[in-house]
């Protein structure tokens, strides 16, 4: 195939553990470049600021390219910087705790090839694991929330070890800088549409103590998969936002309206159920409109192909649909309104008030996206640019 490979190891006081890495992935480039028809193996080490003696054992190994930040920056820099000092044409990583074997490489890079794959992942969580049960827990969690979300079947979403091609690096971008690199990583590949195939790889118990908080980084985990979908699919997470609101909406309402049907008045305690049902109704309303929105904006950004909200009549039935309700609400309201200012008192049942009310907010926020999606129709797309 005549591809190189650039393996980067990112290294943050790991003076137990860095002898011992850069040994086994020297070890192994013949190896790789045997069984994997690589024309040749780098070795790439970021010292990410190491306080401890990282740096000067890692310095020792002339065959491995050392690149050294001043100051700590965090993983996700260190592999970056890793990757820019790099020139293999398959990019490739592993952490310095030696928790992953690097000849594991082989059948990530093979996996690859034959898949017409653009990222091999090491899936971390089988039954031969060593990985503690609190972390595997949190992993085996964050890898359901995203299949979830995405559709795309994940198991390891937080794999330390994984091979891509370098071209894919760019499209990668924005990517953080720390410990949530990762889980970062794998839901921007997930959501673009490349294609991620994942393979177990032997995983041990590090060396060293770990830099992982399972509570602070485990909310980085979460953050960071839950922004990187919603930047791709904005409606993935407002529409069960929206659809938990009018179902409780909904359910909350049947009782006063059966009572309603049944005696043809409502008691004054329902108020309060009903200012319930207003609240859910207005929330779900206004996660749609801007779910719908972001969604907008998310298919200009990205420059995906026109979609059914870019048709006028969205537009036009959401314009007349809000203006309709409006005005519905105005003129439930329009004789409470009128007593007041005559007479400063209202004799009018509350749940007029409350009917009247909805409308009138579910109309505007209607109003809205329709006003809204019509700015987008002013805009340049990115075919136009």
């Amino acid at each position: 195939m005549n591809e190189s490979l650039s393996i980067v190891i990112p290294a943050y006081n790991e003076e137990d553990s860095v002898d011992g890495i850069l040994k086994r992935c020297l070890e192994a480039r013949a190896v790789l470049m045997k069984d994997a028809g690589l024309s040749g193996v780098e070795v790439v080490i970021v010292d990410d600021g190491s306080r401890d003696r990282t740096q000067e054992r890692a310095s020792r190994w002339t065959e491995a390219k050392l690149v050294v930040h001043e100051k700590n920056k965090g993983y996700g820099a260190a592999l970056m910087t890793g990757f820019r000092a790099s020139s293999g044409d398959l990019l490739s990583f592993l952490d310095a705790d030696g928790t992953c074997d690097p000849l594991a490489f082989k059948d990530l890079i093979l996996a690859l090839r034959r898949e017409k794959a653009d990222m091999a992942v090491g899936a971390r969580l089988h039954r031969d694991s060593e990985m503690p049960i609190i972390r595997a827990f949190g992993n085996r969690l964050y890898a359901l929330l995203l299949q979830s979300l995405t559709g795309r079947r994940v198991t390891d979403a937080a794999s330390g070890m994984r091979v891509f091609k370098r071209a894919l690096l760019p499209r990668l971008a924005p990517l953080p800088t720390g410990l949530h690199f990762t889980p970062a990583m794998t839901a921007r590949v997930v959501c673009m549409g490349a294609l991620l195939i994942e393979r177990p790889i032997p995983y041990s118990e590090r060396v060293g103590r770990s830099k992982l908080s399972v509570l602070r980084d485990g909310v980085r985990f979460l953050r960071v998969i839950l922004g990187t979908v919603f930047a791709y699919f904005p409606m993935r997470v407002f529409a069960p936002l929206a659809a938990a609101c009018f179902a409780l909406a909904a359910g909350l309402v049947l009782m006063p309206v059966r009572v309603y049907l049944r005696v043809s008045m409502l008691e004054d305690w329902m108020i309060y159920r009903l200012l319930t049902v207003l609240t859910l109704s207005v929330c779900g309303a206004i996660f749609a409109a801007i779910g719908l929105l972001a969604q907008k904006a998310s298919n200009a950004a990205l420059g995906r192909p026109g979609s059914w909200l870019d048709h006028p009549s969205v537009r036009e039935a959401s314009g007349l649909a809000g203006g309709v309700l409006w005005l519905s609400g105005v003129g439930v309201n329009w004789p409470t309104a009128t007593e007041y200012a005559m007479t400063g008192h209202i004799t009018r049942h509350w749940a007029w008030v409350l009917i009247g009310a909805l409308a009138v907010i579910c109309g505007t926020v209607l109003i809205s996206l329709s006003i809204a999606l019509g700015a987008f129709a002013h805009l340049p797309s990115r075919e136009d640019a």
